[in-house]
C-alpha cells in the first residue's frame, strides 16, 4: 500500500525537523553551557574561557581568543586611539535588554582580570560602561604589567525614563593606538548594594 503524497510531505517535514533540532543540541564537540545570561541580572554576569568570544570588537580594534598553559584567554589590540575614528565602546559585551534595565538606576561593579600580554604587551587599558541615549560612566584606567591583576570600577547607569538601547561593558586595549595587546581572562558585572557603595566612598 502506498503511502499518499500529503502524509509523505508530513513525516520528511518531521524527520527533517528531529534532524536539525538533534544537530544543534547533541551534535558531538558542540558545548551545551548555557548562556551566562540564563540566570537572573541580580546575580549578574561573568564570563571566562571560550565565553570571552562573545566580546566584540569596535571599529579599528581586533580580537582573538588564544589558549596558553591550559588557560583560555581573549587578546585585544586598538590600532586607533579612543577618540579618533569611527567612535565605539572599544572591545565591548552587549548586554541583553532584560539586563541593561536591571542595571539602570542602580549601583554595579564592572572587573576584569586582565594583563599586558603578547610580544607588543599594552602598559594601560581604561574600561567603561554606556548607556545609549542616557549617558556613559567616566573611564576608568588601570596601568597594567604581565602578571594577570583585578581591574575594577563601580557606576550608576542612569535610570530608564523612555525608550533605551542596550547596554555595553567597553574596554579600549591601547590608548595610544599601537596596536598593543591586552590578554582579557574574565569579565564580570554585578549588581551592588547601596550600603556597598557607600563604604567604598
Amino acid at each position: 500500500m502506498a503511502i499518499p503524497d500529503w502524509l509523505f510531505y508530513l513525516l520528511m517535514t518531521v524527520l527533517v525537523g528531529v534532524l536539525v533540532v538533534f544537530s544543534i543540541k547533541y551534535w558531538p564537540g558542540r558545548s551545551q553551557d548555557p548562556s551566562p545570561f540564563a540566570q537572573p541580572p541580580a546575580q549578574g554576569v561573568s564570563l571566562s574561557g571560550k565565553r570571552l568570544g562573545m566580546l566584540q570588537a569596535g571599529p579599528g580594534l581586533t580580537t582573538a581568543l588564544v589558549e596558553e598553559d591550559g588557560i583560555v584567554f581573549l587578546r585585544a589590540a586598538a590600532g586607533q586611539k579612543p577618540d579618533e575614528g569611527l567612535r565605539s565602546a572599544g572591545v565591548f559585551l552587549t548586554l541583553p535588554e532584560n539586563y541593561s534595565e536591571a542595571f539602570a538606576g542602580a549601583p554595579i561593579e564592572l572587573s576584569l582580570r586582565v594583563r599586558a600580554g603578547g610580544p607588543n604587551p599594552s602598559p594601560e587599558i581604561t574600561i567603561a560602561y554606556y548607556s545609549p541615549g542616557r549617558g556613559n560612566s567616566a573611564r576608568t584606567h588601570c596601568t597594567l604589567n604581565v602578571d594577570w591583576q583585578v581591574c575594577t570600577m563601580t557606576t550608576q547607569p542612569p535610570k530608564i525614563t523612555g525608550k533605551s538601547d542596550v547596554d555595553y561593558a567597553g574596554i579600549w586595549p591601547d590608548l595610544e593606538g599601537l596596536s598593543r595587546t591586552v590578554d582579557i581572562r574574565e569579565i564580570t558585572i554585578r549588581p551592588l548594594s547601596q550600603s556597598h557603595v557607600e563604604r567604598l566612598e
